[in-house]
């Protein structure tokens, strides 16, 4: 098995400190919540922590040499997850089709600790359809996409 990488391991450890500040944070009594607004704040979650990732491999690449950049016709995982999620969660909240939830703060804390881990698991792979398959690419930052070819 790999070793982490230094970026790797900040973001593991980013993990239980964003956990203990929602921890700390979250609203006492439970707060409501509409469905679709957890759901569209989940997936934002998501994409904010590969925003982050995206920014700092950015940065790295400006201090290595330029590996050749290729075309693919794929998306990363958690990106068509996020986006998936976010337009979910816009559209229960606009038609109306959420109802309230009370997640206490054990829950909502649960909720982002498996969010951020799930992220953090999904980082490598990619969702290519054309042929349809998930793959897992180290470092897709490189890979430029295209709808066709």
């Amino acid at each position: 098995m790999p070793s982490l990488s230094g970026a790797e391991r900040l973001e593991l450890a980013a993990i239980p400190a964003v956990t203990a500040a929602v921890a700390w944070l979250a609203p006492r009594p439970a707060a409501s919540f509409e469905l679709g607004t957890l759901v569209a704040g989940g997936a934002l979650l998501l994409l904010v922590q590969g925003l982050f990732r995206d920014l700092w491999l950015l940065r790295q690449a400006r201090h290595r040499p330029a590996a050749p950049a290729r075309e693919a016709r794929c998306l990363c995982v958690e990106s068509v997850l996020g986006l998936t999620g976010v337009v979910a969660g816009i559209g229960l909240t606009g038609l109306g089709l959420t109802r309230p939830v009370h997640p206490g703060v054990a829950t909502l804390t649960a909720a982002v600790s498996g969010t951020m881990a799930a992220g953090f698991l999904l980082k490598d792979f990619v969702f290519a359809w054309a042929p349809w398959r998930i793959y897992r690419e180290k470092d897709h930052a490189q890979v430029i996409f295209r709808w066709r070819r």
